[in-house]
């Protein structure tokens, strides 16, 4: 099951940004992989909060997630989310690896040298708005780097290995001392890798990465609208090193409808009816999203009255059911009458007792307004 980002921070929802801060420097200094070393579970929270906190940090990916939930980020692109360990820099500042060196003694140069996850990608997905109201699957192509299918992420020939670099002792780091100082330089033979490729891949130049165009099926879920950004995981760039693969996050952007829109979750549209419908009363068929949906009108109903259908508009990210169908009637002038309908419609405006039509004080004032 999803779990509740308010949750995972431990926060309640009407947080401000300076206690979630505080929340999040707490646990993310808890679950720190550097104070976890081999802890895969500690790992796996140290991402579930930094993800957490990213969401909840921007106030528009917050009201976002509000509305919609955890969907809004996990189907299937961005200001997407970025590494857990960007977001802890950009909250505790300067380098992680410094950080923990200089408060528990630990991390320093280990972290940077290491693989390191790849980037996130953000693809721009145009679908139409029936595709979205219903959700559909998308093939899509994206250009990114993969891991190199000849070396295997190595970046060494095959049935050849990196080595410790001999410079560094596979430290990554030379340290130069003179006098009472001690400085540390990054090692100049290895680029502070801690070990080198003596044969390196001649497929990716020993990188362990390789740009590819690679098709992808990607799932939209019905009910999205523009903005959504839906995260595809591990279908982001290779890291670095062997690190593991970022996301790839698609930013929907929804097409209009010639009948349709939308507010929310609520399916909107106008139908075009006669005089004589609204008079007398009458039974329709109306769009829907699947169907033609029956629209019983009363008589003596007004033009642009808005009839509502229970269930009958969008499917909710959330799972909480739809909204509703808002059919507005409009009475739909005839443009070109012969002249027995003239005659027709004359002899039925003298059954009525003509009377001046008096606007109300209020709605005077308002004309007057648009016509000055």
């Amino acid at each position: 099951m999803s779990k509740d980002y308010y949750e995972l921070l431990g926060v309640a929802r009407s947080a401000s940004p300076e206690e979630m801060k505080k929340a999040y420097r707490k646990l993310a200094v808890k679950y720190h992989p550097d104070k976890n070393p081999g802890n895969k579970e500690a790992e796996e929270k140290f991402k579930e909060i930094s993800h957490a906190y990213e969401a909840l940090s921007d106030p528009a990916k917050r009201r976002q997630y509000d509305q919609f939930g955890e969907s809004a980020f996990q189907y299937g692109a961005g200001s997407g989310f970025h590494d857990p360990s960007d977001i802890f820099r950009e909250v505790f500042g300067g380098a992680v690896g410094d950080i923990f060196e200089g408060i528990f003694g630990f991390g320093g140069q280990s972290s940077r040298r290491g693989p390191r996850r790849g980037r996130d990608l953000e693809y721009k997905l145009k679908v139409d708005f029936l595709e979205a109201v219903k959700g559909v699957s998308k093939e899509i192509k994206i250009r990114k780097y993969a891991v190199c299918s000849n070396c295997k992420g190595s970046g060494a020939m095959p049935g050849t290995s990196r080595t410790t670099c001999g410079n560094c002792g596979g430290s990554g780091q030379v340290r130069q001392s003179s006098g009472f100082f001690s400085i540390s330089r990054t090692c100049t033979a290895c680029q502070g890798q801690g070990e080198i490729i003596k044969d390196p891949c001649v497929e990716c130049g020993g990188t362990g990465r390789k740009e590819v165009s690679k098709k992808i099926t990607a799932t939209v879920p019905a009910g999205v609208d523009t903005g959504i950004r839906l995260r595809l995981s591990g279908e982001g760039e290779a890291g670095p090193n062997g690190g593991g693969a970022g996301d790839l996050y698609l930013l929907i952007v929804v097409k209009e409808h010639k009948f349709f829109s939308r507010r929310e979750y609520d399916l909107l549209c106008r139908v075009p009816v006669s005089f004589a419908q609204l008079v007398l009363g009458d039974e329709i068929s109306v769009p829907g999203i699947d169907d033609d949906v029956p629209l019983v009108i009363s008589p003596g109903t007004q033009s642009g009255y808005v009839f509502r259908l229970k269930g009958k508009g969008i499917t909710r990210l959330d799972g909480r059911g739809k909204g509703d169908q808002l059919v507005r009637v409009d009475v739909e002038i005839p443009k070109n009458l012969n002249a027995r309908q003239r005659n027709m419609l004359k002899q039925f405006e003298e059954t009525f007792d003509k009377k001046p039509i008096v606007m109300a004080k209020g709605l005077v004032d308002k004309m007057k307004e648009i016509f000055k």
